[in-house]
């Protein structure tokens, strides 16, 4: 069995419309980069054991991409969408963003290359808390990333 890339484990877990939802109310009510979240998940699996300066790094990769690059795009698309003649400038947009999205994705893939595996299970749960790690103070981020880990386990 090949091992996924993290591209490829992020686009199949997008399709599930549970993770989608978990994930953008990360992103909308919290903040927490859609990037690091999938990437996140994507150690779990690998297995690597959580690391909190990995974590951190990623966060703070994806935090840079999503202020300077991700939000603008996704505010311009949004306002795109609320006009019927700007259809195409929306789609066009949309691939933009898509494109941004698979580049960062490859850059935190890159980031985490050095993560040591392991033969012990790990929970997706102690690694999203290296990238949400506000989640120890915030009862409603913590219940949002355990109903992504549901949602995540529940995936085939």
């Amino acid at each position: 069995m090949t091992e996924d890339t993290l591209w490829t484990f992020a686009l199949r877990l997008w399709r599930r419309a549970d993770v989608e939802r978990q994930c953008l109310r990360l992103q909308d009510e919290y903040q927490v980069p859609v990037a690091a979240v999938l990437a996140a998940l994507w150690l779990s699996r690998r297995p690597s054991p959580a690391d909190a300066a990995l974590g951190r790094r990623l966060l703070a990769r994806a935090e840079i991409m999503e202020k300077d690059y991700l939000r603008p795009l996704r505010e311009v698309r949004r306002r795109a969408a609320a006009e019927s003649w700007a259809r195409e400038l929306k789609r066009q947009i949309q691939e933009a963003e898509l494109e941004a999205e698979r580049l960062l994705l490859n850059q935190l893939a890159d980031m985490a290359q050095g993560a040591p595996p392991t033969d012990q299970p790990v929970s997706a749960l102690s690694w999203l808390l290296m990238v949400a790690p506000e989640a120890g103070v915030c009862q409603g981020l913590q219940a949002t990333l355990e109903a992504l880990c549901e949602a995540v386990e529940a995936s085939p």
